[in-house]
């Protein structure tokens, strides 16, 4: 593929297939989201890429998960269990050494982690998010230090409050949808660890908000406010993956097979 016509982002997202049985490897239980709980079945993890002009998504990488790993680290020792997220980081980081071109990209709130901020930061790429809406973010202090002061450097200039906008920079409005009000502002994060670019989405009609966030500080909130729904574009991927008939899309679901290898085997031969 030349990535070098047009500009395309990089997308990430795991995707639930079901499985009967009790001997197929990779079982496990995994969060569907089309069920909104979480079953037992199979996992894939995949890397995609989208143009930004044309919306054509195509996929990169799909990887299954294995099993027996915890969803999450336990609390305080983040270090002590390697689980799924440190899976799909290694799968990130093996995967952004082989595409340079491609500097900016998107994954769901599931992905809002220190360590994926660290290795995106790492790998000198951007990584846009959507963030808690209660997210602890911190303004920054900008002014010089003063001359004899004492004690270190001030960092912050008040936490960043959601109901008063009055410090926030109104950006206008989104690039397709009139109602909704942009508000943007860098800010500093102590959960992950950096400043990052924070743009308030408000909605006029309802009053509520959500938070993207980018690690590129320069990037500006409308292009923030345009990529990160292009991520929804990988769920026409999902979509031919797993489709009811092996003619009209690869049927990812109707594999029979159990072992690892033949498993690996079907995911890597289909032609997304």
């Amino acid at each position: 593929m030349d990535f070098s016509k047009g500009l395309y982002i990089g997308l990430v997202d795991c995707s639930f297939i079901p499985k009967s049985g009790s001997k197929t490897f990779g079982l496990d239980t995994f969060w569907s989201g089309c069920a909104a709980k979480a079953l037992r079945g199979l996992e894939i993890s995949v890397l995609a890429c989208v143009n930004v002009n044309t919306k054509k998504c195509f996929a990169l990488e799909a990887t299954q998960t294995p099993p027996g790993l915890s969803a999450s680290a336990p609390a305080g020792e983040p270090d002590k269990t390697y689980n799924r997220v440190s899976f799909y980081l290694e799968q990130l980081s093996d995967c952004l050494l082989l595409l340079p071109t491609i500097l900016p990209w998107v994954g769901d709130e599931f992905y809002a982690k220190k360590e994926v901020f660290d290795l995106f930061i790492k790998h000198k790429r951007h990584f846009i998010t959507r963030l808690r809406c209660d997210a602890d973010l911190y303004f920054l202090w900008y002014k010089p230090r003063l001359s004899g002061q004492w004690g270190a450097p001030k960092k912050y200039n008040g936490k960043a409050v959601f109901n008063d906008l009055s410090r926030w920079q109104k950006i206008g409005t989104h690039p397709q949808h009139t109602y909704i009000s942009l508000y943007a502002q860098a800010l500093y994060s102590k959960r992950f660890g950096h400043s990052l670019q924070v743009v308030l989405l408000l909605d006029t009609r309802t009053n509520k908000y959500v938070f993207l966030a980018s690690t590129d500080l320069t990037q500006s909130a409308t292009e923030i406010a345009y990529y990160y729904p292009l991520r929804f574009q990988i769920e026409i991927l999902f979509r031919d993956l797993t489709g009811p008939t092996l003619r009209q899309f690869t049927g990812l679901t109707q594999c029979q097979a159990r072992s690892a290898d033949k498993l690996d085997y079907h995911r890597s031969g289909d032609p997304v």
